[in-house]
């Protein structure tokens, strides 16, 4: 019973620091995708004031949030296949250990399964699903995703565990054989380094490989209210006579010298002086910069 509260305590004190890394990490990142997304729709602000750069950090915050929760999803359902990957992987381990060296141990164990993972792991299928639904890459792409974070965030935790225990050891006081060999072979370093690669690794990884980088600066975008979907616009001319008179909303009344538009997607608001909006006109979709004192969005809310 201690070691499974000790073991749980553990992993858990893992996750929070991997929590916690991940917020401070995706933070900074979601200032270079906030650029990034800004340069996918092919539209870089201008005329930015100093207000705009609170509106830059609440973005980067949102994706952030949003990023830190993909991963820790996709992780937590790594660790939850967890009873199914350690016995694949000790056989596989086992039987080249007997046919390469029969004396090599394996550095790293991998982390046990807790029911901790479960929640967010069922959270993690809810949007394999969502995202396969858009591009069915997905669904096998970010299950094997899920194992590979998995794998490092074992890496990460075992050298983590081993790297304190040979800190104490080479903090003690008394002399002892281990701890020379210690000295001698710099394993706490060692460990320290696998530690650091693999926390980057799963901090890093389903951003560039994820296959979802771009629905996921489109959620973080929604969440600041920077884009908004199937949106409500009021236009004034001349930049209303390039919207297709087919989205205009004919039961609502506009203000004087504006014109009201349905199904259209504000892909760009809140940074500098103009507003990207996108539209379909036939088989295109085309996009159009319009300066905000020339448009009005209308935000729609739920009651």
């Amino acid at each position: 019973m201690k070691t499974f509260i000790s073991s749980l305590e553990s992993t858990t004190e893992s996750l929070l620091k991997l929590t916690g890394a991940a917020l401070k990490l995706s933070v900074g990142l979601g200032s270079a995708c906030v650029i990034i997304y800004a340069l996918r729709i092919g539209h870089f602000p201008q005329g930015l004031t100093l207000g705009d750069g609170l509106l830059f950090m609440l973005a980067a915050s949102c994706f952030g949030a949003v990023y830190a929760m993909f991963v820790v999803c996709l992780l937590s359902l790594g660790i939850a296949l967890s009873v199914v990957i350690r016995p694949i992987f000790n056989f596989l381990f086992k039987y080249i250990q007997k046919r390469m060296n029969p004396k090599k141990e394996m550095a790293y164990k991998l982390a046990q399964f807790h029911w901790g993972s479960i929640p967010f792991a069922t959270f993690a299928i809810l949007l394999i699903w969502l995202f396969g639904k858009r591009d069915m890459v997905a669904y096998w792409n970010l299950p094997l995703l899920s194992i590979a974070l998995y794998i490092f965030y074992s890496i990460a935790k075992s050298a983590g565990d081993q790297y304190r225990q040979h800190e104490r050891l080479l903090a003690s006081v008394i002399v002892t054989a281990e701890k020379g060999e210690l000295q001698s072979y710099d394993k706490a370093g060692k460990h320290k380094s696998a530690y650091v690669v693999s926390i980057a690794v799963v901090m890093l990884t389903p951003l560039i490989i994820g296959g979802v980088s771009g629905l996921l600066m489109d959620s973080a975008m929604r969440m600041a209210q920077v884009r908004i979907e199937h949106a409500a616009v009021y236009v004034k001319a001349p930049y209303s006579a390039l919207i297709p008179d087919a989205l205009i909303i004919k039961e609502v009344k506009a203000p004087d010298g504006y014109k009201a538009y349905a199904d259209v997607t504000v892909q760009f608001k809140g940074f500098g002086n103009t507003t990207v909006i996108s539209f379909k006109d036939g088989a295109l979709r085309r996009q159009l910069d319009v300066p905000n004192d020339q448009i009005i969005v209308e935000s729609k809310t739920d009651e």
